[in-house]
């Protein structure tokens, strides 16, 4: 029980940081749409080291590295698939999603639409909810299975074996259930996290299913992955 409960609060505390950062279902659902364009090649290991090369960066939410260490500014399509590593790959299609996802999200304003959550956390909430639209429409047995072990590619950045076991589990929880499910869990232990105090987490346990169940919510995750899709093919195309 005890391990379990920090693993929530991990959860929690991860996803309270970054305001304008896509969540891990996110970046896992557009690496699958890269790999089906750009290398469906790819071998089993492959994909499974560019999967996990695209959440990997937001490890440093542990405190255990640093932001320049595992975000790149300025990345683009064209360099994510210049990079012969797959982990490497994901890990730059990491920050290439992070900054394409923002100014799509600038450019809806669909944040504003969140009108019982304070402006102030508007953008993290945002990111629940897109978590939580695609949780309901993908299943993630494959990935889970990725976890399972950790990859050389991650002890190559000199980090604690524990500090990866406990990314690895926490991710491994993140997708065995839904946002709303965990903010629930971590909600019964009436315990502030971070930027979100006690009282918030049980709020946004109850909002989150309600927002993402509108046609609102679920046409901006359609619409969200139909930018990103775009993006890929206009680069596909100049390739070929």
């Amino acid at each position: 029980m005890v391990k379990t409960k920090v693993i929530l609060l991990i959860i929690v505390g991860l996803l309270s940081f970054s305001l304008k950062a896509a969540g891990p279902a996110m970046h896992v659902t557009l690496g699958e749409k890269w790999i089906a364009t750009f290398a469906p090649e790819y071998t089993e290991e492959q994909k499974k080291l560019f999967l996990l090369g695209t959440v990997f960066p937001d490890i440093r939410y542990l405190g255990v590295i640093k932001r320049t260490q595992t975000h790149f500014k300025g990345m683009t399509l064209e360099k994510v698939y210049a990079t012969d590593s797959p982990f490497m790959r994901g890990m730059y299609f990491h920050s290439f999603v992070d900054e394409y996802r923002d100014r799509c999200v600038r450019k809806t304003g669909i944040e504003k639409t969140i009108t019982e959550i304070p402006r102030s956390q508007q953008g993290t909430f945002l990111k629940l909810i897109e978590d939580q639209v695609l949780h309901s429409q993908y299943r993630w047995p494959e990935f889970k299975k990725y976890l399972m072990s950790i990859p050389e590619d991650e002890k190559k950045f000199g980090l604690e074996l524990s500090a990866l076991t406990q990314w690895h589990t926490a991710l491994t929880l993140y997708f065995s259930t839904k946002p709303s499910m965990i903010l629930q869990q971590v909600g019964m232990f009436e315990q502030n996290i971070l930027t979100l105090d006690a009282q918030t987490i049980k709020s946004w346990g109850t909002l989150l299913p309600q927002y993402a169940d509108s046609s609102e919510m679920k046409k901006h995750v359609e619409q969200m992955l139909h930018a990103f899709d775009e993006a890929f093919t206009s680069l596909h195309v100049v390739q070929q």
